[in-house]
Formats: C-alpha cells, structure tokens, sequence
C-alpha cells in the first residue's frame, strides 16, 4: 500500500521548508507519495490545517503537533504496519459482497431516485383509487384490505372524501348525515362508511390527500424534465404558500369539532381542500426536490471504489 502524505504548508515560510526537507530524508526508508497545500492558496485547506502550521496528514490521519521528523518518522512506522498487516488479512468474501451489493444500490438510488419516487407516490396514490374499483366489481376483500391499511395514513371520513360510481362525487358534511344517517360527529362511523351501489364507494385517501398526492406525482413528474433548471423554492414561500393555507383551512376546521370546541362550526368544502391540497404538494416538491437532486449528484461525484 503506497503510504499517502499531506503536508500543509506556506510559501517562504522556514518551518514549512523544512518539513518539506525531513519529507525527502525519509522517502528512502519509507517511500511514499507527498501532496503540498499551500493553505493561503485555498480556504478550505487553511481550514482544514488549523493554526500551526506546518501540518501534516498521512493516509487521511493527522499527525500529533507539534510537527517533528521523529512524529513524521513514527507515522511512517505506523503506516506501513497498518499496510503490512492489511495485506495479510484477508476480508471475508460475504463482507466483500455484501459492500459491493450496498455501494450497486446506493448508485442505482442516487442515478433514479426521482423515478423511485414518483413510482411509489403513483402507487400509493393508484390503489386508493383502485379500492371503489374493487367495491364496484365486488372484489370487496382485497378493497377492503386497501381502506384497512390506508386508514392509518387518512382520517378517511366520508364527508370529506370523493365517491366514485355514485350520484355525486362528494356529501358535503350536512347533506352526508341527510343521505346516510351518520353523525358526522360520530368519527368511527363516518370513517367506517365505505359506500354502497347508490352512494358510490369512497377513495381511500380523503379530499386533501388526494390533492396532495396528485400535486405531488404530478410535480415530480414535471421536475424530470426541468431538473439542473429550477432553483429551490425560498423556504419562507414554502410556508406562505405551502404550510400556511393548508394550516389555516384543515387547523380552523379541526379545532371547530369534537373533541375541542374553540371555535364556531366550520367546515371546509371540497374546493378548499383541493386547493390547500395542490399548494402544499406543489411547493413541497419544488422546495425538496432540488435540493434532493443535489445532494445525489454530490453522492455520484463522490462515489469511488472503496479500498480493501
């Protein structure tokens, strides 16, 4: 193993001189291969050096301070027993297999996470659609299954909810408990009604969420063509436009009910939810993913073979 040495150091300066000179002196007992940084020619090197300078690095670990030809000298020592002992040990192949099946995968995801994403999110938001389908055909076993798992991501109230195959695509609060005879105050039970042949069956996933979803697949969507060319949404448009209306609209009807009161009744309608729906899809999308696509390609930048 070639035995790597950084020396940090300035121009004109005596003390880097020398360590540049007992650098020389030890390359025939240990060879090696020395980089120079001259940290007043890069922030980040002067940085990374700290104050005494100069300062050294060898196969990335710094060497103690003060720096002395007999610290440089034990380092060397030290190296090349590591490199020596390395060399004799041999890495199971399971370990070897299962750190190259993990780097493959880490490549794959950073290369197509956007496409991982989006598949999921079409997924995720196809099979709620997919349930009243189920329902209509009367395949109500796997439907059902479908509304069971998806009542732990949605409140799934059927006031707030979209019908398909019914008389209308929505039974606004008032006219729900008319036509069903439910409270919408009793949550359980209005969570509970999927739907029948009359009223159509319920999506999985309630008004706002489906908005938020759609806004969100469909966002991701245009972001593979406009990826490298969107800047990241400003953090505090986010939250204006974003958190705030979906906040005010959902948080205000929350706190109008059962079990708070703090407020005179008021619901939201359908439009609403819809629209504070999309605007927190879109803008978490286009706040996120940018920054997302950044940090990927910084991880395929950096990805090198790692050494045994």
């Amino acid at each position: 193993m070639t035995i790597q040495l950084i020396l940090y150091v300035r121009a004109n300066d005596p003390a880097s001189a020398q360590a540049r000179q007992w650098s020389d002196a030890l390359q025939a007992e240990y060879p090696h291969a020395l980089e120079l940084r001259d940290v007043d020619s890069n922030p980040a090197w002067k940085e990374a050096a700290g104050a005494n300078i100069p300062a050294a690095e060898m196969n990335g670990r710094r060497i103690s301070l003060p720096l002395s030809k007999s610290e440089l000298a034990s380092a060397f020592a030290l190296a090349r027993a590591i490199g020596e002992y390395q060399k004799e040990t041999k890495v199971p192949r399971p370990v070897q297999a299962v750190s190259g099946a993990a780097d493959r995968a880490a490549g794959w995801l950073s290369r197509h996470w956007l496409a991982a994403f989006n598949g999921f999110v079409g997924v995720f938001l196809g099979l709620s659609f997919l349930a009243p389908v189920l329902m209509k055909i009367g395949a109500t076993a796997p439907a059902r299954w479908i509304y069971a798992v998806y009542s732990a991501t949605c409140h799934q109230l059927g006031f707030r909810s979209f019908f398909l195959f019914g008389e209308q695509l929505f039974y606004p609060r008032a006219e729900f408990q008319a036509v069903t005879g439910i409270d919408p105050n009793d949550i359980w039970a209005s969570r509970a009604f999927i739907g029948n042949g009359l009223f159509g069956y319920k999506i999985a996933l309630c008004e706002r969420c489906v908005a938020i979803y759609g806004a969100i697949l469909i966002a991701g969507l245009a972001f593979a063509f406009l990826r490298g060319r969107i800047k990241p949404l400003h953090w505090a448009l986010w939250i204006a436009l974003g958190i705030i209306p979906i906040g005010l609209d959902g948080g205000s009807q929350l706190l109008s009910y059962l079990p708070f009161f703090s407020f005179p009744a008021r619901e939201s309608t359908p439009l609403l939810r819809v629209i504070t729906g999309v605007l927190f899809g879109l803008t978490s999308v286009w706040f996120a993913y940018p920054y997302m696509q950044e940090s990927m390609d910084e991880e395929l930048a950096g990805n090198t073979p790692r050494r045994p």
